[in-house]
């Protein structure tokens, strides 16, 4: 079978390998779409960053080549002989998470955060960018109807958006920003709403990601190369700052103007892959006792949350989609949006054979 595979910094591949046949609790899925994430770029253009290349991650085992892809959906086409409760037909997205199962945070329920933690697509045990990929059962999320093709590959990236804002502690009233409207700055802004935020302040380069935000419950848009978004938060809140602010950017003073737009006792959330390190002042965060987080990813209590979701609001995660290409094309796609990812949101990859 086809499968785009990371061979390197800037150099990933269509190569055909074996199809994979189910064992134990795995699930076969026939992938039918796969969207190319902001850390599969990061990884393109600066990794690698998570991939391992010499030393074998410790749960998979496996080294690069490794095949990419981690936020999908697909059809069940054969599962394993101790898998229990899917079935062949069952149509699905996937916990991209690889967790052990057994060390402290694990226990807690904190399965994002496992001290061996891997990702599916990344860390290896397969891959959606490829003809099929294979999972574990307790990966796997069914789909109901309410959820149209394809959008089961948006809620990975939405089930990260549910986490982020739970560690911003967003309750009903609260005002938020969030820096960047690339997929993760969207979902957490349709997160933090659907938690309660009165307002949701997003800021974005872009004018066709600013409107994609409108959609996605932003109530205040702002260019922030047209002006100081620090002055702009102070004006719009008297100078007492937002409840928590997020950083979804990446970009060199986000996390410096999340921590000086976030008021007392509030809550800074980084939610972006940094592909270097940046300076910082902790000085910053005394007089208001400011909290910086970090959020990695979602649990599956997460996940369920992003189906239920799904259900309601389809229409305005379809939104997003902004292209859609065949798997052949995938390579190409990569070195295009490793040099200027545009006004592109999400650019979406259906396998060839299932249109």
């Amino acid at each position: 079978m086809r499968a785009l595979r990371f061979h390197g910094r800037r150099d990933v591949r269509l190569d055909e390998i074996p199809e994979p046949e189910p064992a134990g609790d795995q699930v076969k899925i026939a992938v039918t779409a796969a969207g190319i994430c902001g850390s599969d770029l990061h990884e393109y253009r600066g990794g690698p960053i998570s991939i391992p290349t010499t030393d074998p991650h410790p749960l998979t085992g496996e080294v690069a080549p490794l095949t990419l892809g981690h936020e999908f959906e697909g059809k069940v086409v054969a599962v394993g002989p101790r898998v229990r409760e899917i079935a062949v037909g069952d149509r699905v997205a996937v916990n991209a998470a690889i967790w052990c199962g057994e060390c402290p945070p694990c226990r807690a329920g904190h399965t994002n955060i496992c001290t061996k933690i891997g990702f599916h697509g990344v860390s290896g045990e397969g891959g959606a960018f490829a003809d099929f990929d294979i999972t574990r059962e307790r990966n796997v999320h069914r789909l109901p109807e309410a959820i149209p093709d394809g959008i089961g590959a948006l809620l990975e990236p939405l089930a990260t958006g549910i986490h982020a804002v739970a560690q911003g502690r967003v309750s009903a009233g609260d005002m938020v920003l969030v820096q960047g409207g690339g997929v993760i700055g969207l979902c957490i802004a349709l997160a933090a709403r659907e938690a309660g935020a009165e307002q949701v302040v997003l800021t974005e380069p872009s004018a066709a990601r600013r409107a994609a935000a409108k959609r996605f419950g932003a109530t205040i848009t702002m260019n922030p190369l047209a002006g100081s978004v620090v002055e702009f938060i102070g004006d719009i809140t008297d100078g007492l700052g937002v409840q928590a602010a997020f950083d979804a950017a990446a970009a060199p003073s986000t996390l410096d103007t999340a921590v000086a737009c976030t008021g007392a006792a509030g809550t800074v959330v980084n939610v972006a892959a940094w592909e270097k390190p940046v300076p910082f002042d902790p000085t910053t965060l005394l007089y208001r006792e400011t909290a910086v987080v970090g959020s990695l990813a979602y649990t599956s209590a997460d996940f369920d949350t992003a189906v239920r979701i799904g259900a309601a609001r389809g229409a305005d995660l379809a939104s997003m989609v902004t292209t859609t290409i065949t798997l052949d094309e995938a390579a190409g796609t990569f070195a295009r949006l490793g040099e200027d990812i545009g006004d592109d949101i999400k650019v979406l990859v259906r396998p060839n054979r299932y249109p």
